[in-house]
């Protein structure tokens, strides 16, 4: 038998849970002393282990890029960001960045995180969205995605072509503290299962056709699994630590519209246990 298949053994006599608990709410009150002691002889702490996705998003509004860095990770939930041509400011929300993050790039206190894995998403469609938001904590999102009726010669977009360029014009590096770790453009760091690709065929008005029967679409930073480090990379809590861009390329944006760049670290997440 598979020894992943046999039950543990940790579980605590008279309480309810028969192997290592994920709240307390269970156990018996008596066995409190005895953890506590177990852990301060071994110089540990008692915590709660998760799968962790550490995520940040950067809008990249429509126009030239400009020839600056810019840190993921840095502005936490309920901060401002700007978009990267405009810098139009909004409040970051969960759909923008993960809450572990607080600011000044660092995990909150009592929240580790052990990385082995690390993408970037270039989120590029073929045919722009019949409108986007332009106020608000939303401001460059969708609006109206549209629909094949609506589709204009000019909602035509070249995924291919700018899947290229932001590969090959962004250069990405892990950061904690002061020290560097792994590092290249965007095409090393593919965005492995959380990419999306697919397209719908359509036929019609002389504005379809004008596609190439494509009226929908998008593409994916390369295929298969994200990098995956050759050894776990520890973030301690309140820790500087970042993805830093690099843009090299000013190429233009201009008719490809929004385009969201994503960094996802993943791994093992280590927070405080609850009672």
């Amino acid at each position: 038998m598979n020894m992943f298949d046999q039950s543990p053994q940790f579980g605590f006599v008279n309480s309810s849970m028969p192997g290592l608990p994920t709240v307390l709410d269970q156990i018996n009150p008596s066995y409190y002393n005895q953890i506590a002691n177990f852990i301060a002889q071994k110089g540990g702490r008692l915590a709660s282990v998760t799968g962790v996705c550490l995520y940040d998003t950067l809008r990249a509004d429509a126009g030239v890029l400009p020839l600056r860095d810019f840190v993921f990770f840095q502005n936490a939930l309920g901060q401002q960001q700007g978009l990267l041509v405009a810098g139009t400011q909004y409040t970051k929300q969960e759909i923008d960045v993960s809450p572990w993050i607080v600011g000044g790039g660092q995990l909150a206190k009592g929240y580790e995180a052990l990385i082995w894995s690390i993408g970037v998403q270039f989120h590029i469609v073929e045919s722009l969205d019949n409108s986007v938001q332009t106020t608000g904590n939303f401001i460059n999102l969708p609006l109206d995605p549209g629909t094949v009726a609506t589709i204009a010669a000019t909602d035509a977009t070249l995924m291919a072509n700018t899947m290229r360029a932001f590969q090959e014009s962004l250069y990405f590096q892990l950061f904690v503290n002061q020290t560097g770790f792994e590092d290249g453009p965007g095409w090393r760091f593919p965005a492995g299962g959380y990419g999306q690709v697919g397209y719908n065929a359509v036929a019609g008005s002389t504005a379809q056709l004008a596609l190439g029967a494509i009226a929908d679409g998008a593409t994916n930073n390369g295929f298969g699994w994200q990098y995956q480090m050759p050894i776990m990379r520890h973030i301690p809590e309140l820790t500087k630590f970042g993805v830093r861009m690099k843009i090299q390329n000013p190429f233009t944006t201009l008719l490809t519209g929004p385009v969201r760049v994503v960094v996802t670290l993943e791994g093992i997440g280590i927070q405080p246990v609850t009672g």
